[in-house]
């Protein structure tokens, strides 16, 4: 999957050629992170399309799966609020923390 690329480093920046980034089409701009010795180039976007498109895009080609995950069935208000005072110790959580916080000060 890695390849050697030929880049060239500017007082701009890395400049990488664009056939490479084929199926971004519309992105302009790109994040680059550094993770250790690797360099991870991704789009940089608020655009949910443009991620969309890119996710549909890697599960096509096999980079991403889509795991078949068993939805839990919904639960009424009712029911949550019974299972809440019967799971809970009596007080809210936060009163707990914050007992638990007072206890080391």
């Amino acid at each position: 999957m890695a390849r050697a690329i030929e880049v060239k480093v500017t007082p701009e920046g890395v400049l990488i050629p664009r056939p490479l980034l084929p199926a971004w089409e519309d992105v302009e701009e790109v994040e680059i992170e550094r993770y250790g010795d690797t360099i991870v180039i991704k789009p940089k976007s608020d655009d949910v399309k443009v991620r969309d498109r890119i996710v549909r895009e890697m599960k096509n080609e096999g980079l991403i799966e889509t795991l078949p995950w068993v939805q839990p069935p919904p639960v009424s208000p009712e029911e949550r609020a019974r299972l809440a005072e019967r799971m809970s110790r009596g007080k809210p959580l936060s009163e707990i923390i914050i007992d638990e916080r007072e206890e080391r000060a």
